[in-house]
């Protein structure tokens, strides 16, 4: 899962009245076998005070829409369901373990605050809000993981980007 945030991406001194210019824009990419096979792009219901509570709601929101999926995989993996290899789907094979959901994330303070057990007093509100999905980082079932914003699938659902990087992200979404 790829997901990003354009943090208070619609502000403009012009509008800067309206509570709707002041939302972060939210983007996430569920892909399985790298096929995309959820996506969101919608602006956030509340206001966040930086880029890092942008972040970390973006991927609260993600977790809730992942958590149902990683529990049908987990059933289905249980009662043996086996594994289709791409070059012959016929020659059927069951997998020995169930891998980790990686959810790739391009803010470093995000990733602190979501993997780390401590609160701080800066941030403890989104601890009272968003810290669901913690267990399911700390029992091993979901990972997240730093990836280069170049290379962040999702940053293509929450703000413009120049031709070059849409038609790359474009590509990547796509496996070409």
């Amino acid at each position: 899962m790829y997901v990003d945030a354009d943090f208070t991406g619609l502000w403009h001194q012009q509008q800067s009245t309206m509570r709707e210019c002041v939302l972060s824009r939210t983007g996430y990419i569920i892909t399985y076998c790298n096929c995309p096979i959820h996506w969101v792009s919608k602006l956030q219901t509340e206001i966040a005070l930086n880029t890092t509570e942008s972040e970390y709601i973006v991927l609260s929101m993600a977790t809730r829409d992942l958590l149902p999926l990683l529990h049908l995989l987990q059933e289905i993996h249980q009662f043996g369901i086996v594994h289709l290899p791409l070059n012959n789907p016929y020659n059927t094979t069951r997998l020995p373990t169930l891998a980790a959901t990686q959810i790739f994330e391009d803010n470093e303070s995000c990733i602190i605050l979501a993997t780390s057990e401590a609160t701080r007093q800066r941030t403890k509100h989104i601890a009272l809000k968003y810290h669901h999905f913690r267990d399911q980082v700390r029992q091993g079932f979901v990972r997240i993981v730093k990836v280069d914003t170049n290379y962040n699938l999702a940053d293509i659902l929450t703000k413009p980007l120049t031709r070059y990087k849409h038609e790359n992200l474009r590509r990547l979404i796509m496996g070409w």
